[in-house]
């Protein structure tokens, strides 16, 4: 009898325990409702609180320290060549802006700047933030490139998008973009002659020659301001930086194939495209 006694006292306690833990249970999952359904009203609070800012960019192309422009002759140093590009395009793509607290904001997925252009400019939107870096590519992604998609089509974009073929940079040859296009000439002996004897035409791309940089970039953006700054491309680099010159008698042509040059060049290109805010 007293055994029996016993195990109806465990039984009633066992029962006993078991609702109080699953009212406890009960309680922390409502706790855990409200606690996020607080947490997502004050985070689109912060959204407002935050607000927006617009943020304009001028890519502006240049030449040392010249100005540059389409057919214009240049001295090409130290090689004291004369050098005209006739035709010069390139993408732009993942570019970002990082926050103080190293979150990163999206700019753009691609853009398409051609040097023939007389002006090129973007505005993005972003929130009204202080901001430390940019971060940007040169060239396509991988992603957007179709070099691993059987069904790609670039036809199927429209003349406004930066990866139409209206832009001239899908090669129809080959899989994929052109990530920067220059086409030029020459004249390796300006001190005999007139003659601009030397084609040069140097089409990177393939997924060998993207490159992607960050950059130092304050700027501490206010809810419903605008904000200017020049992403500068300077063309004698693409040829010439202190780490490399490149001999433009030698060394001309680059399609995909001559992959030494192209990587070379892709390694110029990434030094000589920075900001100035």
């Amino acid at each position: 009898m007293y055994l029996l006694s016993l195990n109806k006292y465990n039984l009633y306690h066992t029962f006993a325990l078991y609702y109080r833990m699953n009212k406890m249970r009960n309680y922390i999952a409502i706790g855990l409702i409200f606690f996020s359904l607080f947490n997502l009203g004050c985070d689109k609070e912060q959204a407002k609180e935050i607000g927006e800012s617009e943020l304009n960019m001028e890519v502006k192309f240049i030449f040392g320290e010249l100005a540059f422009n389409i057919n214009q002759v240049y001295d090409y140093y130290p090689l004291a060549y004369d050098l005209k590009i006739e035709n010069l395009k390139l993408y732009l793509a993942e570019m970002s802006l990082v926050d103080i607290d190293d979150v990163r904001h999206p700019l753009s997925e691609i853009l398409f700047v051609n040097a023939a252009d007389s002006l090129n400019t973007f505005s993005f939107s972003i929130p009204a933030l202080q901001y430390k870096s940019i971060e940007y590519s040169i060239g396509v992604p991988s992603y957007m490139n179709g070099t691993d998609n059987p069904d790609f089509d670039a036809a199927l974009y429209s003349p406004t998008h930066p990866l139409s073929l209206s832009n001239g940079m899908y090669w129809t040859w080959n899989t994929g973009y052109r990530f920067v296009l220059i086409d030029g000439r020459c004249n390796t002996n300006p001190d005999v002659d007139d003659e601009f004897e030397t084609l040069v035409s140097i089409h990177t791309g393939k997924d060998y020659c993207y490159r992607s940089k960050s950059v130092p970039f304050e700027l501490n953006a206010v809810n419903g301001a605008s904000d200017d700054f020049i992403l500068f491309v300077d063309v004698h680099g693409f040829f010439s930086t202190i780490d490399d010159t490149i001999d433009l008698a030698l060394d001309n042509q680059s399609h995909g194939t001559n992959e030494s040059l192209a990587n070379r060049v892709s390694d110029n290109v990434k030094l000589s495209v920075y900001p100035w805010n």
